[in-house]
């Protein structure tokens, strides 16, 4: 299975990372390097790179390659964002394990928290997601919401549990991801959830809620993320816009 072959590519190169093969501050193999080492493709090595990021053993570095950034495996997720395709490509990294999938009449309750239309029919997917196969720590816990025109992802998704759910949307049915509107919010983790996530109850977590859109504003789908503090941290970067001369010589009013 593709899961297996791109397992135990990211399981060898962690070992060879472990064992200083590949030392930190160096450089792994090109992509067509390791395709020709363990004779995959190269979505198969990507796949397995993206692995050995989420457990913050490398990073990619454009027109240099791939660093290695840690002999050892980081406890946690950590996402550096600057666009929406760095969003798009980090929420691929956790593997998914699918828990339950159901189908319902979205109520005028849950609508309104999840941002969906109410009396609409829709699907979710409850999973929980892991650093990888090799390391099953758990990152978080997920649910995806969608509507029931797009049912057939359910499939997709078990099949292919690297990869984002809204991306197999947007690629079984020709959608285009536009906007991503994402909404961070710090609870406690309740008994049920601790349980899940193998933490402990009353515990600080972040909740992430995205709303995956199209460039006219139509809900493509919802993702619902619990993560433990201590799993996951965000980091951003800001940039002023540009002003004209004139705007940027006169102070600001308050």
């Amino acid at each position: 299975m593709h899961q297996a072959r791109y397992a135990t590519v990211a399981k060898d190169l962690i070992e060879a990372i472990a064992s200083s093969r590949y030392p930190v501050g160096g450089l792994l193999p090109t992509e067509i390097e390791l395709c020709a080492l363990y004779g995959v493709s190269r979505h198969t090595v990507r796949a397995a790179v993206e692995q050995l990021q989420s457990l913050g053993l490398v990073s990619r570095r454009k027109r240099i390659g791939t660093r290695v950034e840690a002999r050892h495996p980081q406890i946690g997720y950590r996402q550096s964002i600057a666009s929406l395709a760095e969003l798009s490509h980090h929420l691929q990294a956790p593997v998914r394990q699918i828990r339950a999938v159901r189908q319902f009449v979205a109520a005028p309750e849950e609508a309104e928290r999840l941002g969906l239309v109410p009396g609409e029919q829709y699907f979710c997917i409850e999973a929980l997601h892991s650093t990888s196969a090799g390391h099953p720590l758990v990152v978080c816990a997920s649910a995806v919401y969608a509507q029931s025109d797009y049912a057939q992802v359910i499939e997709l998704a078990q099949a292919h549990p690297e990869q984002l759910i809204a991306r197999l949307i947007e690629q079984h049915y020709e959608r285009v991801i536009a906007v991503i509107d994402q909404h961070v919010q710090a609870q406690s983790l309740t008994l049920d959830q601790a349980r899940v996530l193998s933490a402990e109850p009353g515990a600080p977590a972040l909740c992430v809620v995205r709303h995956y859109r199209e460039e006219n504003g139509d809900l493509m789908a919802v993702c619902e993320n619990l993560y433990p503090a201590d799993r996951y941290s965000l980091v951003n970067q800001l940039r002023r816009d540009r002003m004209p001369a004139s705007a940027a010589a006169v102070p600001p009013a308050f």
